[in-house]
């Protein structure tokens, strides 16, 4: 192997260094407020699509199927190609949830480029570290190229990983002054700068520190 392959741009091994890192976009806001509406928007151009989906959300939207056991899922992360498969589990949430996120990082390291979104993580995590298989697809997936969207109602409540590596925030009304506190001492966004307004929301760049708002239409 030459010099030049071991370069950026070479086409030898080299080459394969270079990785295209994927984003964690950190999606907060109370019940109903638009959160789900905005990431089914934002990943409407994604062919690929793996959703931890507890309350059955996702599997009714056009495009999208639902399993509800580990063998399809295991099934449908190992096929490649399009597809949008919503995880409809039952019993032990978190249990089932850390299979669901061992699933989609085996998926996207090993078959095909995905997006990964996982619905109210304050019910299968607690205000720690991300455990498990969570924490590995969050520390480790975005090398791999996977998108996260990771969406909760209560983060003060959710683990403290997905906010601590966020590429990304999106922050709609929070239920409650301690709720917008939490997350201005978490990510930075000045609890007044927090949406009160139903459907109105900010798109938070931690690198750059610059806040966008906007507000779902229909």
């Amino acid at each position: 192997m030459g010099a030049a392959d071991a370069t950026a741009g070479g086409t030898g091994r080299g080459a394969g260094l270079k990785t295209i890192d994927g984003r964690l976009v950190a999606v907060g806001g109370a019940s109903r407020s638009g959160k789900t509406i905005w990431t089914s928007r934002a990943v409407a151009n994604d062919e690929r699509i793996f959703a931890w989906d507890p309350e059955d959300q996702w599997s009714g939207l056009k495009g999208w199927k639902k399993a509800t056991t580990r063998g399809q899922l295991l099934a449908a992360v190992q096929t490649p190609g399009p597809q949008k498969v919503a995880y409809v589990a039952g019993g032990n949430l978190p249990v089932e949830f850390n299979y669901w996120a061992g699933s989609v990082f085996y998926a996207g390291r090993y078959v095909g480029p995905l997006s990964a979104i996982a619905e109210e993580v304050a019910d299968v995590t607690t205000p720690s570290k991300a455990p498990g298989n969570w924490g590995i697809l969050l520390r480790r997936g975005l090398k791999r190229g996977i998108n996260i969207y990771a969406i909760s109602q209560r983060w003060q409540e959710a683990d403290k990983t997905a906010l601590g590596n966020a590429s990304e925030f999106v922050l709609f009304r929070q239920n409650g002054a301690v709720a917008g506190k939490y997350l201005e001492r978490m990510t930075g966004v000045p609890a007044s700068e927090i949406p009160t307004d139903k459907l109105d929301f900010i798109v938070f760049d931690p690198t750059t520190g610059k806040i966008k708002r906007d507000r779902l239409t229909f």
